[in-house]
């Protein structure tokens, strides 16, 4: 079954769920839900509160009925936990070794501390990212070794450990009726992951272990919902570092400058390239035998790492903006049908805005944006044409799409957004474009055209103006009349994002936990 990459839940085999974070870098995890009946079973809670709440409001909102009874916690990395206090009521289960590992973790606490502390840049970008505040450990409260066999209803959720690999207490999720596989970080896909144990041969073991069970489906801790031969790729990269490694230290090359000359083809398009540095100094330490070098110190040389690489790896994004759907707005909505009644003094599509309109809209009420503009009659009369003109204008959808999600992305309009990903999708951008929009033009993979564009909507968010050179490459591609549209476009959303912020007009209902991406 194909699974498409875009944020939120996704049932990915029948009463089986995957709950998916793109882009799936630093703090961006997966999470799964087994259902039976009124039963369910969650995979993993997110690395923040708000997340976690995220998520529990989307299964809320798709299986209204059915109550969580039990969570595994699949290892001891924050974003795999500490979103537990949201299940107060739960079995909370891990294994044991993943469970001595949480009860001394105290590193949300550093995270969440105010003011400027020296951290590798990875983690500062971290705590500007996230909202670490609240989080109140909740630590399991059954533990397990080896194997156990977990009941759901009428299911059974098998759960394996497979640590020390990526941590001491690695746990995979199997669910034998479904042929689905939840593997925690056992799995990366389309990134590089992060060696905090070891050893790398029983990763490798892990790996074969999966490729052994009679599953289909396989959910990894970070990335899109793959198979098998994903699994083959990853373990294929993780022999790549243990060769490499293994090699350079017998020479005695400081582990440094071991990961900087690692051969990287077939896997140079990974994101999060600067964990090469962790990866490389576990096996190190593997060898050494001695406890060196630390993470620590690895984290410490994280910095000097990227900035001596030619291509310097992505930073971890920022989120895309979000919004709490249990804050009221300041300024609520009008009653649909007040606003709907203007549809009388307009014409064509600026008219279908408030009615049943065709197209993405078909059968959709009026929208909380215009609802509440709506307060304004003849603001929202006149504003219509132009969002209707914008919307059916001169540039092609795909990159109107582009503009306007890279404009709520600086804004930090979490309705834009939201609609927007949605349309992005129908204009044939793919999840993984979808969730680099955040990252910006200077993403790698990006084509000129697309950085191109995402450069212009950032010089005018940040100037309102663009450069030179900028205005010479979109005069070469577009006619004057498109390139005058785009300036409106962005200046449009930019206005209405400001409205949207300032009254904080709540998501529509029916697109509510339906989002394409996230940050």
């Amino acid at each position: 079954m194909a699974v498409p990459y875009t944020l939120g839940l996704h049932e990915i085999a029948p009463d089986t769920h995957a709950y998916l974070q793109p882009n799936g870098s630093w703090g961006l995890s997966n999470a799964g839900l087994i259902v039976s009946g009124l039963e369910a079973l969650l995979v993993d809670t997110l690395f923040t509160v708000p997340q976690t709440r995220d998520l529990l409001t989307a299964i809320e909102r798709t299986l209204p009925a059915v109550t969580i009874g039990t969570l595994v916690n699949s290892h001891s990395d924050g974003d795999h936990w500490w979103g537990n206090q949201l299940l107060p009521h739960a079995t909370v289960i891990a294994s044991e070794a993943a469970a001595a590992d949480m009860s001394g973790d105290h590193l949300h606490e550093l995270l969440a501390a105010p003011g400027d502390l020296p951290l590798p840049r990875v983690v500062q970008d971290m705590r500007r990212a996230f909202d670490f505040t609240g989080i109140a450990p909740t630590l399991p409260n059954r533990t397990f070794s080896g194997e156990l066999e977990v009941a759901v209803g009428r299911r059974t959720a098998r759960l394996i450990e497979v640590g020390p690999a990526h941590t001491r207490g690695d746990v995979l999720v199997h669910v034998p009726d479904a042929g689905v596989l939840f593997a925690g970080d056992i799995l990366f896909v389309g990134g590089h992951p992060v060696i905090h144990s070891g050893p790398v041969e029983r990763w490798i073991a892990a790996c074969d272990l999966i490729l052994g069970l009679d599953v289909e489906t396989i959910v990894p801790g970070h990335g899109p919902v793959v198979g098998k031969p994903e699994v083959r790729t990853f373990r294929g990269y993780l022999e790549r570092v243990r060769d490499h490694a293994g090699r350079a230290h017998r020479a005695g090359v400081p582990v440094l400058r071991a990961a900087r000359e690692m051969d990287l083809d077939g896997f140079e398009d990974w994101d999060d390239r600067e964990r090469l540095l962790l990866n490389v100094g576990a096996v190190y330490r593997e060898l050494n035998g001695d406890g060196t070098p630390g993470e620590e110190e690895l984290l410490a040389g994280l910095d000097e790492f990227t900035d001596g690489r030619q291509k310097a790896p992505r930073q971890a994004p920022r989120q895309a903006p979000r919004q709490d759907p249990q804050r009221a707005p300041r300024l609520a909505p009008r009653p649909a049908a007040e606003v709907a009644a203007l549809a009388g003094r307009l014409e064509g599509p600026a008219a279908a805005l408030f009615t049943d309109g065709a197209g993405p809209l078909a059968g959709r009420p009026v929208l909380n944006v215009l609802a509440t503009i709506g307060h304004h009659p003849d603001l929202l009369v006149a504003l219509a044409p132009l969002l209707a003109q914008l919307n059916q204008g001169l540039l092609p959808f795909r990159e109107r799409e582009l503009a306007i999600l890279r404009t709520a992305h600086r804004t930090g309009s979490a309705y834009e957004w939201e609609h927007h990903a949605r349309l992005a999708v129908a204009a044939g951008l793919t999840g993984p474009e979808i969730a680099r929009v955040q990252d910006g033009p200077e993403h790698p993979d990006w084509p000129e055209a697309d950085r191109t564009l995402l450069r212009a909507v950032d010089e005018l968010h940040d100037g309102h103006a663009l450069a030179p050179d900028t205005w010479r490459a979109l005069a070469d591609r577009y006619r004057a009349p498109q390139l005058l549209e785009l300036l409106a476009l962005v200046g449009t959303y930019g206005m209405v994002a400001g409205i949207l912020n300032s009254c904080e007009v709540p998501l529509d209902g029916w697109l509510a936990g339906a989002s394409a991406v996230s940050g």
